[in-house]
């Protein structure tokens, strides 16, 4: 289970870097989000600025790598997911506060160098562009294609309905509604405004498909990406029964996303050099741009859209908070945040309490309390190890479980159980819904001293 959480923690910290890492490439005469003409981008002090940048952002990674390793120490595991919480939340916070600080420094010499650039943006449109779009872009019927692939799991479960017990069917749906969101992407895509900054139709209109093929080809690559590890998480979690390589699937999808849209960046930009190299290189062409993107979010309160392209297009959308409507979505969604958080630290804290009171055994549980009457208790017995268990609804920590599993040889139970106690007390039910209730407390005496009590109120 750790190791686990140490794959994923540092799946998290190699995106947010390599996120940071994309931002500070020249791209729409901008590096952190600070206009620049490609001439003065290629200053000694800028690139220099750059240079420390990207320093900062890995020492932000390996401190924070090495920061994680802490979890393997047995006082931090026992409180694996709050550090793990805490660690995340320190990596965006120094990652942002990294961007911010560069963007100041590069602000200072351009303020010293006095370097200055028009106002208004000027507008180049070139109607005949608009007639080439879907003539040079990538087959849809690919990500079609990946759409329809991605119900195999849910076939599958169809086929062999005894796997629902360790997978819900609900979450093979997972899966083929997030191909439904790169289709949506590859659309989007392949609309994208291209650019027109030639006074010759016929240049643009080459840069135009240039552009779609390789934004198109882009969203295919992202839906084939999405196919794949929704594939290999299925197959590591249903017939390899692997939890590291689970998580290992989540690393792939990471890497092949960061990759692809690494790639697009640098297309784009080769194919809009090789077209428009002089005329863009001309201080002429380019506007000062506010700074619209605010410590990770996109702030604009004079652009109507809500929902925005994020930095690196092919990556996805996001919201932009300086409209009303976005503020809603935003605060709605970190509302959303610290609940799920609050969940996690309360779960976490919070120990069991197992009661007895006349007829009844009461356990109380963070939002999975459960009351047991003594004719509903068919067998009381105890077992060393609990087989592989899948949650279905409850809380799954490094240190201890509980809520509805499906475990295999009992099928749906209620785990209340302390990871690092290798002794379980065993309570058969009648019915199967659930079937039966697995509980321990913090010691292994203490658990055979619940035994002894719940068995004598059991025979009474």
């Amino acid at each position: 289970m750790i190791q686990s959480l140490l794959i994923i923690l540092w799946v998290v910290f190699a995106a947010m870097t390599v996120s940071m890492l994309i931002y500070k490439n020249y791209h729409n005469n901008q590096i952190l989000d600070v206009t620049l003409s490609k001439e003065h981008a290629n200053f000694s002090e800028v690139k220099k600025v750059i240079r420390g940048f990207k320093k900062a952002c890995y020492w932000v990674l390996t401190l924070s790598m090495g920061l994680s390793l802490l979890m393997l120490v047995n006082t931090i595991r026992s409180y694996a997911e709050f550090y793990m919480l805490a660690l995340v939340i320190i990596n965006l916070f120094a990652n942002l506060f990294i961007v911010h600080r560069y963007q100041q420094k590069l602000l200072s010499i351009k303020n010293e160098n006095a370097w200055v650039y028009q106002r208004t943006k000027v507008i180049t449109v070139d109607t005949n562009v608009s007639k080439e779009k879907g003539k040079s872009s990538v087959s849809p019927i690919w990500t079609w294609l990946f759409l329809c692939l991605s119900f195999i799991p849910v076939i599958f479960l169809i086929i062999y309905p005894e796997k629902r017990d360790i997978y819900p069917i609900g979450l093979s749906f997972i899966g083929p509604l997030c191909q439904i969101s790169t289709i949506y992407l590859y659309y989007k895509m392949r609309n994208q405004h291209a650019s027109a900054l030639s006074e010759n139709t016929e240049i643009n209109k080459a840069c135009a498909r240039k552009e779609e093929r390789i934004n198109t080809t882009a969203a295919t690559f992202f839906a084939f990406a999405m196919l794949l590890f929704w594939i290999l998480f299925n197959i590591f979690l249903i017939y390899i029964e692997n939890d590291i390589l689970v998580a290992l699937s989540l690393v792939i999808l990471m890497g092949a996303l960061l990759g692809i849209a690494n790639w697009q960046q640098r297309k784009i930009r080769a194919v809009e050099n090789s077209f428009f190299g002089e005329i863009s290189e001309k201080d002429s062409s380019i506007y000062e741009q506010e700074s619209t993107w605010k410590w990770g979010c996109y702030y604009n309160p004079n652009d109507p859209r809500i929902m925005v392209p994020k930095r690196v297009t092919s990556m996805g959308w996001t919201i932009n908070i300086g409209r009303p409507a976005g503020k809603a979505i935003g605060i709605g969604t970190f509302a959303l945040i610290i609940i799920i958080l609050g969940f996690v630290f309360y779960a976490g804290l919070k120990d069991y309490q197992i009661t007895e009171n006349g007829s009844k055994i009461m356990i109380d549980a963070a939002m999975y309390d459960m009351t047991l009457e003594k004719d509903q208790v068919v067998s009381v017995s105890t077992i060393d190890s609990i087989p592989r268990s899948n949650r279905t609804n409850g809380y799954g920590g490094v240190n201890k479980s509980f809520g509805h599993f499906s475990v295999d040889g009992y099928g749906k139970c209620m785990l209340y159980v302390y990871s690092n106690v290798d002794k379980y007390i065993v309570l058969k039910l009648k019915g199967n819904d659930p079937g039966y209730v697995i509980i321990n407390v913090k010691s292994k005496d203490k658990t055979d001293q619940l035994y002894q009590t719940i068995r004598e109120w059991a025979a009474q």
